[in-house]
């Protein structure tokens, strides 16, 4: 029997049936742990990134903890998240976020479509206090940025609250035309947090969509930290990053 409360979800359900984000194809009972078609699952294998914790030799991590992504930037996952930007087909971020729950942080995957991925908790990761999104650059108004949307489901998946403490106080220029010592420079005062955000003793997940050098993620750590945050781990579904060979298309 369903309950009351899930009538409207399983009303959206029916309306807006739940699809794959790497090929839009609606969701069926054959679908790969809840999220992903069995068209896609090959190509989504290919591009996982095992294991999830980022190297600092590829990245600029200096106010990080650690960081963590669930997949490499390319091919179906790039464009995945760039249907989920801007607006564009925000539905998609509940499946991601899905995705990096299980991928990330270890959780049991769906059993079927619709279900929510099963967090029991792992006692080799730091338990965070709350979730923190990255504010987006050129944010729409009325329209959530990714980060947050990934952060809202990633919330519910782990149990844990959604804070939005930052807020971008030095747009500059985009950071997708810069070179990686000008990624640096650019994002140090891009960010910063409201006044009166206290974080005080909080270990702080931080959340968005990539990661490519590390610059934006590091400079909102830095500023989470200025707030108190005594630790700042960053995950996102995506990392820009060489491709190994054996995940190349050949």
């Amino acid at each position: 029997m369903i309950s009351i409360k899930a009538l409207p979800a399983r009303a959206a359900d029916v309306l807006f049936p739940r699809r794959c984000p790497f090929c839009g194809a609606v969701l069926g009972a054959d679908v790969l742990q809840g999220v992903v078609c069995p068209t896609c699952t090959r190509e989504e294998m290919r591009l996982q990134h095992l294991p999830p914790r980022l190297p600092e030799g590829e990245h600029d991590f200096y106010a990080l903890s650690e960081a963590a992504a669930a997949y490499y930037y390319a091919d179906s996952v790039r464009r995945a998240i760039l249907r989920c930007k801007r607006g564009g087909r925000p539905w998609y971020a509940r499946e991601l976020a899905d995705r990096m729950a299980v991928l990330v942080f270890g959780a049991l995957p769906a059993r079927k479509t619709g279900d929510m991925p099963q967090y029991l908790g792992l006692h080799a990761l730091p338990v965070y206090n709350c979730i923190v999104p990255v504010p987006p650059r050129r944010p729409l108004p009325g329209v959530p940025g990714l980060p947050l949307l990934l952060a809202r489901r990633l919330g519910e998946v782990l149990g844990l609250p959604v804070e939005t403490p930052l807020y971008l106080k030095n747009p500059g220029r985009e950071q997708k035309q810069l070179t990686r010592e000008q990624r640096l420079q650019n994002a140090k005062d891009a960010f910063a947090c409201r006044p009166g955000t206290d974080l005080t003793g909080k270990r702080v997940l931080l959340v968005d969509d990539i990661i490519t050098t590390g610059a934006t993620a590091s400079a909102c750590a830095l500023e989470l930290l200025k707030a108190g945050a005594t630790d700042v781990t960053a995950a996102a579904i995506a990392a820009a990053e060489e491709l190994p060979r054996e995940k190349q298309k050949h």
